[in-house]
């Protein structure tokens, strides 16, 4: 078989790379997912979509990204189940230079955001305990989305339009000849193709490292607790990130939350293909007292399941982006250390561009793979690497 542009990977980003790649008329575009689209990490994010960072190609990204979500059944004719809640993200003292700074970035670029006092948070709930609370970022566009259902929505609008997707097909090796892209051999046969996006999560380092291609990435395991706050207490009506007490929370069905850690270390480094996906009771515990110390009169909320997932974590806790240097025709996605849900609507545009030799939009030149052989790190301003 012959394609144009092979996509590795059926997750939100190789789904929507996909889908936007057949809108620029790239040829024959082949979907490989060695499982089901959707059917990893992707299908199990908590599906917050934030603007708050500290690179301003993410929060351009994010801010595309939350337009399309928010009418994601115009473009693709599905839905992505968005829901609009307001992102809070609570601050200690040390952590105000940076909250400012990332804020005066967000409204330069064109986001409704704004930096509260703790009196003005606590107009907003009432209910929590703001101790340790110097001022906050408020994003009232934020909101969350379903992981699932935007990674198949893209997919199945890409096929309708032409992609070829192949699901239970597992890309074994990536062909590479006189320093290009030749093809993709799969446990489907081989396809003869000029290029490639690795956009397989942590398994990405596997498929690239044949080459000589280090991707420094490790998968680490975790954890999201679903809680029931008592009825007398009423819903979560926002997203909250605390950096305070270090943890999340967002609304979901039937009046509970999810809730998880925000941390700047992998939460436990596993095998990719064998690890718990579900949770620890002394996580839950952990999750209860620090949901309990901010919203002290919903500390008795019941436990109600969770699971166990994966993230992608390169050392900077940035995803590695564009093409891969000394291999023509072979770029790669991935590393995205729990981001790339949020940015995969307006990211799969940009990775779109670049395939079709166009630049991108979004200067994203500083993410490539080569700045982990250079040293050229990318930190964000807050401690904590999941904040970007």
């Amino acid at each position: 078989m012959w394609a144009d542009v092979v996509v590795v990977g059926g997750g939100c980003v190789g789904a929507s790379a996909a889908f936007y790649l057949v809108r620029k008329r790239a040829g024959r575009v082949l979907l490989v997912e060695r499982d089901r689209v959707a059917g990893g990490p992707t299908a199990r994010t908590v599906g917050i979509v934030r603007l708050h960072y500290s690179h301003e190609p993410l929060v351009e990204l994010a801010r595309r990204s939350l337009d399309r979500f928010a009418n994601f059944q115009e473009l693709t004719g599905r839905t992505a189940d968005f829901t609009r809640a307001g992102f809070l993200l609570l601050a200690p003292a040390e952590e105000l230079e940076a909250l400012a700074t990332n804020v005066g970035l967000q409204r330069r670029l064109g986001v409704r955001a704004e930096v509260l006092k703790p009196e003005e948070v606590a107009r907003l709930d009432p209910r929590m305990d703001l101790e340790g609370v110097a001022a906050a970022a408020y994003e009232p566009d934020a909101g969350y989305a379903d992981g699932y259902a935007t990674a198949t929505g893209f997919a199945a609008a890409a096929r309708e339009s032409g992609v070829e997707v192949w699901e239970g097909v597992e890309a074994q090796s990536l062909e590479v000849s006189g320093g290009r892209v030749t093809g993709v051999h799969t446990t489907r046969g081989p396809v003869a193709c000029p290029r490639v996006l690795v956009a397989a999560g942590v398994w990405s380092a596997v498929l690239l490292r044949p080459l000589g291609v280090d991707l420094p990435v490790v998968a680490s395991r975790e954890q999201v607790v679903q809680l029931a706050p008592p009825a007398r207490w009423g819903r979560l009506e926002l997203i909250l990130e605390d950096l305070a007490l270090g943890f999340y929370a967002r609304p979901e069905t039937g009046g509970t939350v999810f809730t998880g850690v925000l941390e700047e270390e992998p939460e436990e480094v596993v095998d990719p293909d064998r690890f718990n996906p579900g949770v620890d009771w002394a996580f839950v515990e952990r999750l209860g007292r620090l949901w309990g110390k901010r919203y002290p009169t919903a500390a008795d909320a019941q436990w109600r399941g969770g699971y166990a997932s994966i993230y992608d974590v390169t050392p900077d806790w940035q995803p590695a982006l564009g093409p891969v240097e000394g291999v023509e025709g072979m770029f790669v996605a991935a590393g995205f250390s729990g981001h790339g849900f949020k940015l995969s609507p307006a990211l799969g545009e940009e990775l779109a561009r670049w395939l079709c030799g166009e630049e991108p939009t979004v200067p994203l030149q500083a993410f490539s793979l080569s700045r982990f052989r250079e040293g050229k790190l990318l930190r964000g301003r807050h401690g904590r690497g999941l904040l970007g």
